[in-house]
């Protein structure tokens, strides 16, 4: 068990996306890396499978989860292509309700929790849905790099931090290939990639490399250890 790095802090964090959020129920892996790391995160989840950020604003039961109120943070996923696609869809689709939600929240919450943005990553072998109508998101590479700079700009743009899952998924399958990132559909995390995603978010909400953690999930320890360290890095480069 690593020592109490987080003291009394309480996190309470709503989570807002897609089957990319419920997939291996990765908030509760992050839960247990919080307790590994002496903190206490409570959570809850809407992420219905597929759903855009569109949807979910337009959806009476995650408005109402806003509502609620009791929030440390807020974290908003989109359906993992809306943010790849051409800029001007991009700000019509991605950006748009990433702006809403945050008004929503500014206006419904005080003091306003903060917004996190869940940088997800490119499909196994890019985009083959939209390869030929646009071809930069026709390899992994390509794709993960549009989401990185969508989310990126957005989050500049609202104050919020974007927790660099698709960056780490890079790092790992550049400098790891023998995980196995993926499910067999070549885009759905598998428990590695769940559990990857749960370490990017513990470094972004406590600002600490969750390296030290003892919570291996349901991986080999040394599979858990190298994952721990790439999200851990300082910088995540691809």
């Amino acid at each position: 068990m690593a020592s109490d790095l987080h003291g009394a802090k309480r996190l309470n964090i709503l989570f807002i996306g897609n089957s990319y959020t419920h997939t291996h129920d990765m908030p509760a892996i992050l839960q247990k890396l919080a307790q590994a790391g002496g903190a206490q995160l409570a959570f809850e989840m809407r992420a219905p499978g597929g759903w855009s950020l569109e949807q979910h604003y337009r959806d009476k039961e995650t408005l109402r989860a806003i509502k609620k109120g009791g929030w440390t943070h807020i974290v908003l996923q989109d359906q993992s292509q809306r943010a790849a696609m051409p800029i001007m869809r991009v700000r019509r689709q991605f950006f748009r309700y990433v702006r809403r939600f945050n008004r929503y929240i500014w206006w419904q919450l005080a003091p306003k929790p903060a917004i996190v943005l869940y940088l997800t990553w490119g499909r196994k072998d890019g985009d083959a849905d939209n390869r030929d109508y646009y071809p930069p998101v026709g390899t992994f590479e390509g794709m993960t790099a549009l989401l990185a700079e969508r989310y990126h700009t957005i989050a500049r743009k609202i104050g919020a931090e974007a927790a660099p899952v698709g960056p780490a998924w890079a790092y790992v399958r550049r400098h790891h290939p023998e995980i196995e990132l993926y499910q067999e559909d070549g885009h759905h995390p598998s428990p590695a990639g769940s559990y990857l995603a749960a370490c990017c978010f513990y470094r972004t909400l406590f600002g600490a490399s969750p390296q030290a953690l003892d919570y291996d999930f349901t991986l080999h320890p040394a599979v858990a250890a190298k994952l721990r360290a790439a999200a851990g890095l300082a910088a995540v480069t691809f």
